[in-house]
C-alpha cells in the first residue's frame, strides 16, 4: 500500500515532498477526502439497498456509519482548505489549528452514530426480527469490507506522510467502519444458526467500537487545540544545537506554541556578562537564525547575562546542580547569580521542577536548597528562586 500511495501522491499532487507548505497539505486533504467521498458513497448505497432487502438493523445501521464517513471526509476536505489560509489581522498566527477542530467535529458524529445505532441495536435485542442471511449478501458484505481496509490504509499512508491527526481520524473512521460490516458477517452467519438476537449484539459491538474511535479521535483534537507538551526528543534536540553556538553557556525556559505546522519558539540563552550589548544582540539573531533554519520555526531568543568566572558562583552552581540529581525527577537549575557585597550576598536562581511533583514537594525542595546553600557557603545571607512553571522547559 505505501508503495501505490506514494506512485498516486507523486502523480497527483505538486510539490509532494514540501508537507509543511499549507497549499501543498491542502492537497494531500483534498485527494484522501475526494476519493474518501466517492468510495464511501457508493457502499452506502450498496449496503442500504442490501441491508433493506435483507431487513437486517446491523448492515442498515453500518450503511449509514458508512455514510457518517461520507460527510467525515467532506470536513477534511474543508478543514485543509481552510487551514491553508495564510494569516490575516484576526488570526495572526494562520489557521492551522483548523486540522484540530476537524478532528474533534468528526469524533462528535462517530459519537452520535455510536448512540444512535445502540438504540437500534438494543431495540433488535429486546424484539428480535428475522432477515434474510443469504450467501449472496454475505458476499457482498465481504466485499465492502475489502474496500473500506483498502481506503482506511490509504488514508493512513496520507496521514503518516504529513503527519495529520485529521487524516488520521479519517483513517479509524474508515476501519471501524470495515470491522463493523465483519460483525455484521458474523451476525449474518448467526441468523443462518437460528441466534436471531446476534444482529443486534453485532449492532451493539459496533456502537461501542463507533464510541470509543470517537472519544479517542477526540481526545487528541482537545489535546491539541489545548496545547500539549512538545515532545521530549524536540525539546532536547533543540537544546543542543542552541548550546553547541560559541558563546552561548546555556539555554532554558523554552516554550512552544504550534499552530498546525507553524511554530512559535522562544528561548533563553545564557552568555558572558562581559559581552558587549551589540555582541550579545548579534548572538541572540544568529541563535534565531540557526533554530528557524533547522526547524522551520519561528524564533525569539532572551538574553541572560551571567558571571562565568567568579568561582564562588561557579561552585555554587555545582551546587546546586548536585543537590538536583537527588531530586524524584528531572529538576535543574539556571540563570544563578548573586547580589550584595561580598561578605552578605543574596543568591537568586530560577529552578525547573518535574511537571509530576507536587506542591508540597516543591516546596521542601526549594527549603533544602535554600538551607544547603547558607550552611556550605558563609557570605550567603539569602536565597531567593523562582519556580518556573510547568511550560517553560
Amino acid at each position: 500500500m505505501r508503495t501505490f500511495v506514494g506512485f498516486i501522491v507523486k502523480k497527483t499532487i505538486r510539490e509532494w515532498e514540501n508537507t509543511d507548505d499549507p497549499a501543498v497539505r491542502n492537497r494531500y486533504g483534498g485527494l484522501e477526502g475526494w476519493v474518501s467521498v466517492s468510495v464511501n458513497f457508493l457502499l452506502f448505497l450498496l449496503k442500504g439497498i442490501v441491508g433493506f432487502i435483507a431487513g437486517s438493523v446491523s448492515l442498515i445501521a453500518d450503511a449509514f456509519h458508512t455514510l457518517s464517513d461520507v460527510l467525515t471526509s467532506v470536513i477534511v476536505i474543508v478543514s485543509f482548505r481552510i487551514a491553508k489560509k495564510p494569516s490575516d489581522a484576526s488570526h495572526p498566527f494562520g489557521h492551522g489549528r483548523m486540522e484540530a477542530i476537524a478532528s474533534v467535529m468528526v469524533a462528535v458524529l462517530l459519537l452520535v452514530a455510536g448512540v444512535e445505532i445502540f438504540k437500534e441495536a438494543l431495540g433488535q435485542i429486546l424484539h428480535p426480527k428475522s432477515f434474510n442471511a443469504s450467501w449472496w449478501v454475505i458476499g457482498i458484505i465481504a466485499f465492502t469490507v475489502v474496500i473500506k481496509e483498502l481506503l482506511a490504509r490509504f488514508s493512513r499512508e496520507l496521514g503518516r506522510i504529513i503527519g495529520s491527526l485529521t487524516l488520521e481520524a479519517d483513517f479509524w473512521h474508515h476501519r471501524t467502519d470495515a470491522i463493523s460490516s465483519v460483525l455484521v458477517i458474523l451476525a449474518f452467519i448467526g441468523q443462518r444458526l437460528g441466534v436471531t438476537a446476534l444482529d443486534g449484539v453485532a449492532g451493539m459491538a459496533v456502537a461501542g467500537m463507533i464510541g470509543y474511535t470517537g472519544w479517542r479521535i477526540a481526545r487528541g483534537g482537545i489535546d491539541d487545540l489545548l496545547g500539549l507538551r512538545p515532545p521530549k526528543q524536540l525539546v532536547k534536540q533543540v537544546k543542543d544545537t542552541v548550546r553547541a553556538i560559541p558563546d552561548v553557556s546555556d539555554v532554558h525556559d523554552l516554550i512552544i506554541h504550534q499552530y498546525g505546522k507553524n511554530i512559535v519558539l522562544s528561548l533563553h540563552i545564557e552568555i558572558s556578562e562581559n559581552m558587549s550589548l551589540r555582541q550579545a544582540h548579534t548572538l541572540a539573531e544568529h541563535v534565531e537564525n540557526i533554530v528557524n533554519e533547522k526547524f522551520h520555526t519561528h524564533t525569539t531568543v532572551h538574553i541572560d547575562p551571567v558571571n562565568l568566572d567568579d568561582p564562588e558562583i561557579i561552585q555554587m552552581r555545582k551546587h546546586v546542580t548536585a543537590l538536583l540529581e537527588q531530586c524524584e525527577g528531572t529538576c535543574s537549575s539556571h540563570d544563578l547569580r548573586t547580589v550584595g557585597e561580598d561578605r552578605a550576598k543574596n543568591v537568586v536562581f530560577d529552578l525547573t521542577v518535574d511537571p509530576k511533583m507536587k506542591q508540597k514537594e516543591i516546596d521542601l525542595l526549594t527549603r533544602k536548597l535554600k538551607e544547603s546553600l547558607m550552611g556550605a557557603f558563609p557570605s550567603v545571607v539569602g536565597v531567593a528562586i523562582e519556580v518556573e512553571p510547568l511550560y517553560a522547559l
